[in-house]
């Protein structure tokens, strides 16, 4: 009996000597993990206060509005504990920020004040926009704010000019906040316009970028919808954007929205706001195609399920040199939804477009578009048609070569529309009309293609093209690049 308590204590101090080490080597790691999940409680609990009560005045993405600071930054991430506890809970003052403790009249006892305080100092602020989007309360992500009379007025007596710079304030804050910032500050979809470089710009120079836009990048051609003094006008405001500041006048983004994200009704009107703030400078203001595709037409709304459209904002598109960017990162999953939403109203009365690609935008490349000359006439002979002679015709520039096997949505002349492998629709140019009705290749909806282009400034065109169902291929350019409708 003895022996069996001898070895029974033995073993339990073996244990002992073993188990407390390993416990205590442990111990370090247990305690981040536990300190790390109460961080996490304490943020996810902080943030549906701070959007219930402090977005208003700092913004849902933290970044402040007007005199309101941000909170957004490195100074705030790493300020003294002391320091965020007694601002939020006594306020500051001399500024327009309250006392938030419940013992100077505030809604939040010393656990809530916390809470805040490990939400300035942890959170990840690229979450914050979507817990507010889930609350109905949508950040002004692409901000257009409004330009009251007194705002102008102020502008407006700043010196002989201040008329001029109004209107240009005017004109900047309805059409180029989206990517240029409310103030100027550029975003990642368009460079500063407040800054010295912009100032130091000739007015000339500016104008031509306004008018002409900047070819691979989202700038696009302004000449269709502002006329030369509200381009002049909007030239004078950059140039003099410092003075104007200077004088303690900026624009104010507005504040979010508050809408119900299972009201049908209240999500259409997000997502048209969405889209004349996002898209209409593009896609055209109602969906009829600019420098980007026409967006109210049946070949894209009727082969493009929700799912589809989803995808092409939030990741951006996947034909090849599109100038469109990802929105994943700019707008929330309640506001993607009611975009695509917005989009998908237009399929009842959506039309046929011809070229979905900005045939309402451009009526052809610039040398088409010209008035004809009656006393310069062009001669027969001097270009490539079903009769014309040879001429010098030189090689198109030509983007990347493209290879995609799909299968044929539409044919209509010699506009042809597929899908790829991918379940990425595309829309293809098969040479001239009257080129493709004398050699055309046999086409229907539901023939599995194979096929070879390159994108073109308006389209794709393509090189050659093989009807997998007959095994009959065409060849629509030679080796070099050439049309073969030039009879070379």
């Amino acid at each position: 009996m003895d022996t069996k308590y001898t070895l029974t204590v033995f073993i339990g101090l073996l244990i002992l000597v073993v188990a407390l080490p390993v416990y205590a080597l442990q111990e370090p790691q247990r305690m981040e993990n536990a300190q790390q999940d109460l961080r996490q409680r304490f943020v996810a609990d902080g943030a549906v206060m701070y959007v219930d009560n402090c977005a208003l005045c700092h913004d849902v993405s933290g970044e402040g509005i007007g005199a309101n600071p941000a909170l957004n930054t490195d100074a705030i991430r790493n300020a003294d504990y002391d320091f965020l506890y007694k601002t939020i809970a006594r306020g500051r003052y001399g500024t327009a920020m309250t006392a938030w403790h419940e013992e100077d009249g505030g809604p939040f006892n010393s656990y809530q004040v916390e809470e805040l305080v490990a939400f300035l100092r942890y959170v990840d602020w690229g979450q914050v926009a979507e817990i507010a989007a889930q609350q109905g309360v949508i950040p002004p992500a692409m901000p257009v704010p409004e330009v009251g009379d007194d705002l102008l007025a102020q502008v407006t007596a700043l010196g002989p000019d201040g008329e001029v710079w109004a209107n240009g304030l005017t004109t900047y804050a309805q059409n180029c906040t989206t990517c240029h910032g409310v103030y100027g500050e550029g975003t990642d979809l368009a460079p500063a316009l407040n800054d010295e470089d912009t100032r130091t710009t000739g007015a000339n120079e500016l104008a031509r970028l306004i008018r002409e836009g900047v070819p691979g990048t989202m700038m696009p051609a302004w000449n269709n919808k502002l006329d030369d003094d509200a381009i002049a006008s909007l030239v004078a405001f950059l140039q003099n954007w410092d003075v104007i500041n200077e004088a303690g006048i900026e624009l104010i983004p507005p504040a979010p929205i508050h809408i119900d994200p299972t009201n049908p009704e209240e999500m259409l009107a997000l997502g048209e706001r969405l889209y004349a703030s996002t898209c209409a400078a593009c896609h055209g203001a109602n969906g009829e195609g600019g420098s980007g595709p026409a967006l109210n037409s049946l070949q894209i709304l009727s082969r493009n399920d929700d799912a589809a459209l989803t995808s092409t904002v939030i990741y951006g598109p996947r034909r090849p040199n599109s100038i469109m960017p990802a929105f994943g990162d700019r707008l929330t999953s309640v506001e993607v939804d009611a975009l695509v939403q917005y989009l998908r109203s237009w399929e009842a009365t959506a039309t046929w477009v011809q070229n979905p690609r900005g045939t309402e935008q451009g009526g052809g490349p610039p040398w088409l578009r010209a008035t004809p000359d009656p006393n310069n006439p062009i001669q027969p002979g001097q270009g490539r048609g079903p009769n014309g002679g040879p001429n010098a015709q030189s090689e198109q520039p030509v983007g990347p070569t493209l290879h995609f096997t799909g299968q044929v949505v539409s044919i209509a002349d010699n506009a042809l529309t597929f899908i790829d492998d991918t379940g990425q629709q595309h829309d293809a140019m098969l040479g001239p009309s009257w080129w493709w009705a004398e050699n055309g290749i046999e086409l229907q909806p539901g023939d599995p293609i194979e096929l070879e282009g390159f994108e073109s400034p308006d389209h794709m065109e393509v090189n050659w093209i093989k009807n997998l169902r007959t095994g009959r291929r065409i060849d629509l350019r030679t080796p070099s690049g050439m049309p073969v409708w030039g009879g070379q």
